[in-house]
C-alpha cells in the first residue's frame, strides 16, 4: 500500500468497521502522521449526509525504513522519479 502513496492502518484491537460504526462510504482523514515516525494516528470518517463524524485511533503499519522513504515521496513512482532527477 505505501508503494502506491495509500497509508496503511490497522485497526486497534477489539475495534472493526462495525463496532465503529463505518459503512464503507466515508470520507477518511488522517492526523498525526509525521514523517512517518507515528504509530498510532487519529482517523476521522465523515459520513455523507447529516451523520456525525466518527473518530478512533489506528495502528500506522509503516514498518521499515524504506515503507518510510515511500511514504515521504508519496509512492514508489514518486520516489523513484525524484531519484532518477536527482542523479
Amino acid at each position: 500500500l505505501v508503494g502506491m502513496g495509500i497509508l496503511p492502518l490497522q485497526f486497534l484491537p477489539e475495534e472493526t468497521p462495525v463496532t465503529l460504526g463505518l459503512t464503507g462510504r466515508e470520507t477518511f482523514s488522517v492526523a498525526g502522521v509525521e514523517n512517518g515516525e507515528a504509530r498510532e494516528v487519529t482517523v476521522t470518517a465523515a459520513a455523507d449526509g447529516d451523520g456525525a463524524p466518527i473518530r478512533f485511533q489506528a495502528r500506522l503499519r509503516i514498518d521499515t525504513p524504506r515503507e518510510v522513504e515511500y511514504m515521504r515521496h508519496g509512492g514508489i513512482l514518486q520516489y523513484a522519479l525524484r531519484r532518477l532527477l536527482t542523479g
